[in-house]
This record gives structure tokens, sequence and C-alpha cells, in this order.
């Protein structure tokens, strides 16, 4: 949640943001699973509040997906539109594919 000052302006805004999410099933092996409650409650004693699984899975895909320098390369290289042959401007028959 944001903490917001106590002024007029901001009493128009909500102090809660609406987060869609999705189901997601998935396999996890015991360990993983252990370590996932275990984690869960270190956030809980450290931070008073006890996040839901799929916060804490959230996070970590958010921060794989920010580190994994392969991914993002490859995320790079995937968003770029397909390369037309030398010579190719583009223009002409309209037979360019």
């Amino acid at each position: 949640m944001s903490k917001r000052g106590n002024s007029p302006q901001d009493a128009n805004y909500p102090l809660v943001s609406v987060q869609r999410f999705q189901p997601l099933q998935c396999e996890v092996n015991v360990r993983q699973l252990e370590e996932l409650a275990q984690y869960i409650r270190y956030v809980e004693s450290a931070g008073g509040e006890k996040p839901t699984e799929g916060e804490v899975i959230g996070v970590a895909l958010a921060e794989l997906f920010k580190l994994d320098q392969g991914y993002l390369k490859w995320r790079e290289g995937a968003a770029i539109p397909s390369v037309r042959p030398k010579g190719s401007t583009g223009q002409g028959t309209g037979n360019n594919q």
C-alpha cells in the first residue's frame, strides 16, 4: 500500500491500487515448496505482513526476467521485426514478404 499525505489533494485518490492476477497451476519439487514456505515466514517476521505464494513467486519471476542476461538479449532480438534482404527498399510490386 502507498503511504500518502493528508493533504486535500490526496483525498481524491484511493489508497489501494488494483492488481490483476491470473491463476497459474504448476508443479514444483518438495524442496522448493518447503523453501517457499520458509521464505513466506521470513517475510512475515521481517515485515509483519504475510505474502501469498503468488506474490512471492510473482516478485521472483520479475527479478528473474530482469537479471537473466541471456533472456534479455534473446527478447531484444525477438522484438526486432524480420530483416529484409539486402537491396530491398520495401517499395515495388508488393510482393515483399
